[in-house]
Order: structure tokens, then C-alpha cells, then sequence
């Protein structure tokens, strides 16, 4: 069934106040068999109402794919902005926060963007205190421009590792 529905919680700034959405009923059923009926479900309404064949079955990933790939449990594919774990290269690194991150069993993610070669010093404290609202400590960052490195973090990394970052991370000019 079709649902009108309101929700009777607080508000909040990213939630409406009401919504519709479809009820299945089914019994016994698991979650592969819920995503498949919703997939056929979605995929028909495309169809009837844009003429699209939709690909199936859609692309499905676990919690912790979504996690570990892109730090969100409702990543946007769209960007291709993964999170790649560092953590052994940045490990032998000579920079010391790294290291005692690495030493105290935690991990090191690093995050390719295409373009941010350009991006001003300016630009990337605005980046930083974005990161900081969402209660990063900060950003290291690097960039990678005519095979040089640099940013606030450059001079912490030997020549191999530095191969291996861009290696991990798929680095280019």
C-alpha cells in the first residue's frame, strides 16, 4: 500500500514533516527478498513513468563497504571520492601525529580530489574547518602537482613512501 504519513517526533532540519511511502506486507520474508521486491517495484514505476529500462539487479553494498569506502552509510556514488586506508604507508612516515595514531592500533584514511591541485591555501583552511564542524581534529593534506609534493605535510614523507601514497591513493598530476 501507498501511505500518506506524519511524523510524530521533534523536528528536525533535514527531516520533513510528512511523507509517503509504500508498506509491504510479506511474511517470513528476509531482507533480500524485501530489496527485490522493492527493486521491482522502483524499476517498474521508472519504466511506466519514463520509459527507462532501468539495469537490475542495482548495485548493493554491505554497512561496512559503505563505511569503509566512503565514511557514510548513504554514500553518493556519483563523486567517486573513496576513503582508502594509508595507514601501514603512513605508518612509515616521519610525521609524528601518524605515528602515534598507527602505534595506539588506530587508522589512517587518505582521500583522492581530483582537482584540489588548484585549490588556494585559503581554500583549504575553509576545507579544514569544515572537516572541524563535523568533528575532525583537522586535515593533512598534500598536493600532488607537476611530480611535486607539497602542502603542510609534505616534508614528513620519504621518497618511497611518498611512491606508495600515490600508488594507495591513484594520484595524478
Amino acid at each position: 500500500q501507498i501511505a500518506r504519513c506524519f511524523r510524530d517526533e521533534d523536528l528536525r532540519a533535514d527531516r520533513q514533516p510528512e511523507f509517503t511511502q509504500v508498506d509491504l506486507e510479506m511474511s517470513f520474508a528476509g531482507a533480500d527478498a524485501v530489496m527485490a521486491v522493492v527493486e521491482d517495484v522502483v524499476a517498474g514505476a521508472i519504466q511506466l513513468g519514463r520509459g527507462v529500462e532501468v539495469a537490475r539487479p542495482f548495485h548493493r553494498m554491505s554497512y561496512a563497504e559503505a563505511m569503509s569506502r566512503f565514511g557514510s552509510d548513504k554514500p553518493d556514488l556519483r563523486f567517486g571520492l573513496e576513503l582508502k586506508d594509508v595507514t601501514e604507508a603512513a605508518g612509515r612516515s616521519e610525521m609524528k601525529v601518524f605515528l602515534d595514531i598507527v602505534r595506539g592500533g588506530g587508522c589512517i584514511l587518505g582521500l583522492r580530489v581530483p582537482g584540489a591541485a588548484t585549490f588556494s591555501r585559503t581554500e583549504m583552511d575553509a576545507l579544514t574547518a569544515v572537516a572541524q564542524s563535523f568533528g575532525a581534529k583537522g586535515l593533512a593534506w598534500i598536493k600532488s602537482a607537476q611530480g611535486t609534493w607539497s602542502g603542510q605535510i609534505a616534508k614528513f614523507f620519504p621518497e618511497a613512501v611518498r611512491g606508495e601514497l600515490t600508488q594507495i591513493l591513484g594520484l595524478e598530476e
